[in-house]
This record gives C-alpha cells, sequence and structure tokens, in this order.
C-alpha cells in the first residue's frame, strides 16, 4: 500500500481474483492508459485484504503507481428507502511522467443484454446509470464534471489540467457508453507525482415499484464515506 494509508495492519492476500458479482451480471473496474487495460482481475501487481473484507489491488508500472480498493462503504438514504447491497470502487493513480493520459471505465458485463433495460440517471453533483433486469434494479454512479472541477479547485486528489472547453461544458466530462452498459472518466493531463481520485459505487435492490430512487440516493457518496468503512485516508 503506497497510495492509500490506514491505522490497521493489512496482510497480503494469497489470491487478487476480485470479481464484482451483482444480480444483473459483472461489474468491471478499469484503467485504460494508452493501449493498456488494467482491471479489478488482470494485471495486478500485489493484493492486500484490508481490515473490514475489503480489497486493495496495486499496479505498478514504469509510467505510474495506481491502487483500487473494492469495498461496502458506509452509506445513509432516506428511511423509507432500502437496497440490498453497495460495493464501491475507488481508484488512486500517481503518475511517474510528466501530462499522463489515462481514462478510468466502469461497464456491466449483463447476463442477458436484451432483456436488460439500461439508461442514464444523473442528477444533482452524480453521474449515473439505471439497469433493470427482471425484479431487479441497479445503478452505477459516479462524481459529476462539476464534482470533478470543484475538486480542483479545493486541492482534493484531482490534479488533472482540465481543459477550457471541460471548463465551460463540465456536463462532458463524464462519458457514457455507446450502449449504456458503463461510464468513463477520461483525465487528459495528470500531473507528475500528484495523486488523482476516482471512484464507482454500484447499488442495487428489489425494483418493487419502477420509480423507487433508493439505489441513486446510495450511489451518491462521498470519497470520505467509502473509504471509512474500511478506515483508509
Amino acid at each position: 500500500m503506497k497510495l492509500f494509508q490506514s491505522k490497521n495492519t493489512h496482510d497480503h492476500a494469497n489470491s487478487c481474483y476480485q470479481e464484482i458479482l451483482t444480480p444483473l451480471g459483472q461489474v468491471m473496474l478499469e484503467l485504460n492508459i494508452d493501449d493498456e487495460r488494467y482491471t479489478n482481475l488482470t494485471k495486478i501487481s500485489d493484493c492486500f485484504k484490508l481490515h473490514n473484507g475489503g480489497t486493495l489491488l496495486s499496479y505498478k508500472q514504469h509510467l505510474f503507481i495506481a491502487e483500487l480498493v473494492i469495498c461496502n462503504p458506509n452509506y445513509k438514504i432516506p428511511n423509507h428507502m432500502k437496497v440490498e447491497k453497495v460495493i464501491a470502487g475507488i481508484w488512486r493513480i500517481k503518475p511517474l511522467v510528466k501530462n499522463l493520459k489515462c481514462k478510468f471505465d466502469t461497464k456491466l458485463i449483463p447476463i442477458n443484454l436484451n432483456e436488460t433495460v439500461c439508461s442514464s440517471d444523473s442528477g444533482q453533483n452524480l453521474d449515473a446509470i439505471t439497469f433493470e433486469y427482471k425484479e431487479f434494479k441497479m445503478t452505477i454512479g459516479t462524481q459529476d464534471g462539476n464534482t470533478l472541477l470543484n475538486r480542483v479547485h479545493e486541492k482534493d486528489m484531482m490534479a488533472n489540467k482540465f481543459n477550457r472547453l471541460d471548463q465551460e461544458f463540465p456536463d462532458n466530462i463524464i462519458h457514457y457508453r455507446k450502449d449504456y452498459t458503463g461510464l468513463s472518466v477520461p483525465l487528459t493531463s495528470l500531473e507528475r507525482n500528484e495523486v488523482t481520485q476516482i471512484h464507482f459505487v454500484i447499488a442495487w435492490n428489489y425494483a418493487l415499484d419502477e420509480y423507487d430512487s433508493s439505489t441513486w440516493f446510495a450511489a451518491d457518496l462521498s470519497s470520505k464515506a467509502i473509504l471509512s468503512g474500511e478506515e483508509l485516508i
């Protein structure tokens, strides 16, 4: 562990195989740099088991150091709402070169694409996609463009040099896959030796009501809430 800190001790895991399985299919978390793809399942350099059952995956290359924490975050939703499960993946990356270009992706590999309904479901501070399959509803969310720009100004682990067009049209910073099975966060100019952080949250439940928004509220988390579940900073 180099980019996340904790007061707890952590052991190396015997296996780094870290699937994210949901009732709608498997969710992949990816870091793309040039033509190289690093995921929660591949090209892992090291793996640690965390204090409360989460996993930290480490990636070490000549261009960067990256770590991915997959955990059950602390979350709060209105009392009348309910979700079956919430899983978060939070990346940190430290470039070892100037102006590193990368892209963080998440996507659902559905059990049955033809029967899965998916659509954008964005709101204040959150870009999200919500899926429906049989009796289940699931939301995958990440911080929206305005939030990322605010983090630049606050020096909150966001060292990307956003261009003028992104600053004028922050709603275009987060990209949706053409088939609406996932979200992408492209960062085109990361500062050398400055740590940047991006997270995704996955929440699902039984879709008792088509208008139920419990999974959306559960996906709208801060990085602090995510990390507190594993007592990380």
